[in-house]
């Protein structure tokens, strides 16, 4: 078997460690020359289609012409062939042997809940896959998704957009980090304040985003985006781990919206030195929630900081593990 190689993608680390021993075992058992891989190498990927982004992987697998292989706790999925959870040695043996062209023993038939299915995915997926859903929240989020936790590095696999009753499109392109439906700020306050669902995701390809981009003024940075979200935040409460006890400083100036013109004076003052939440709202006539705000959206941004704490550049990765922190209330 040439390029006989594999790879287990997208697996929490103690799962696949026992996984890929029971492959080892079932290599051996076989006397296959099967081998593991990475997942750029590898031409056979073992997907965990119950994660975060399984299906996302397939997508970027399926198109680069890989095999892929579902493990679901499901019997459907899309990919080439499913095994189904939990893993045993005898369904890695069914796999390998039908991988690799040969007839399945039937003293390795395995069990019910490790079957293997080789019948590749229906018509029906392969349609879907130009308006494929992206599997982006773990069930265990400490909070509710929003449009912030799409913006990580791995949440999209590709280009998609979502569309709110009321607010124009917004797309976005995970490559560049950039989104595209709205110049100004302010019409995407829908998209900042509600709880966006996987269903509410819609993958799209580069031409699709290009025709979005075009007709709304260009793309603009993620980080962009962050800060209104920053703005965003309810009940005019800090980040998680930020006290209106400690004193807050401008390091760098940031860009002002003209949507906002109170920031123009808040950053005025913020530049003259550290100052505690309620002195800078009474420097600059600014409301203590609207203060609060404006500093949330530079602590995600970079631009503000805590006295005392070094300067911190704008980091997407960042910004949006701080917006995942849950919050009081």
């Amino acid at each position: 078997m040439a390029n006989a190689t594999l790879c287990f993608s997208g697996f929490p680390r103690d799962e696949v460690t026992l996984i890929q021993e029971q492959f080892e075992q079932a290599n051996r058992e076989l006397e296959t020359a099967w081998s593991l891989a990475t997942e750029a190498d590898a031409k056979v990927l073992v997907i965990d289609m119950d994660s975060m982004y399984g299906h996302m992987t397939w997508l970027k697998a399926h198109s680069g012409g890989k095999t892929t292989v579902g493990l679901s706790a499901s019997e459907r999925s899309e990919t080439d062939y499913v095994l189904r959870r939990p893993v045993s040695v005898d369904g890695l043996k069914t796999l390998l042997q039908q991988l690799a062209g040969t007839t399945m023993d039937a003293a390795h038939e395995p069990a019910p809940q490790a079957t293997v299915s080789n019948a590749g995915p229906s018509a029906e997926y392969l349609t879907a896959v130009t308006t494929a859903r992206i599997t982006a929240m773990p069930a265990t989020m400490a909070h509710e998704p929003r449009v912030s936790d799409y913006l990580s590095s791995r949440a999209l696999g590709g280009p998609a957009k979502l569309q709110l009753p009321g607010a124009p499109v917004l797309a976005f392109d995970p490559a560049t980090q950039t989104y595209a439906g709205s110049a100004s700020l302010k019409p995407l306050l829908p998209y900042v304040e509600a709880v966006i669902r996987e269903s509410d995701v819609e993958a799209i390809d580069t031409a699709e985003f290009e025709r979005i981009k075009a007709s709304s003024g260009g793309a603009q940075p993620y980080m962009r985006l962050l800060w209104l979200c920053g703005l965003s935040i309810p009940n005019g409460e800090l980040l998680p781990g930020y006290s209106p006890a400690r004193k807050f400083m401008l390091t760098k100036w940031p860009q002002i919206e003209r949507e906002f013109p109170k920031h123009f004076r808040l950053a005025t003052v913020m530049m003259k030195g550290p100052a505690l939440v309620r002195d800078l709202a009474e420097l600059s006539g600014v409301a203590p929630a609207e203060v609060t705000a404006f500093i949330n959206a530079g602590l995600l941004t970079g631009s503000v900081v805590v006295e005392g704490e070094p300067s911190a550049a704008g980091d997407v990765a960042r910004a949006v593990a701080l917006l995942a922190r849950p919050r009081a209330g």
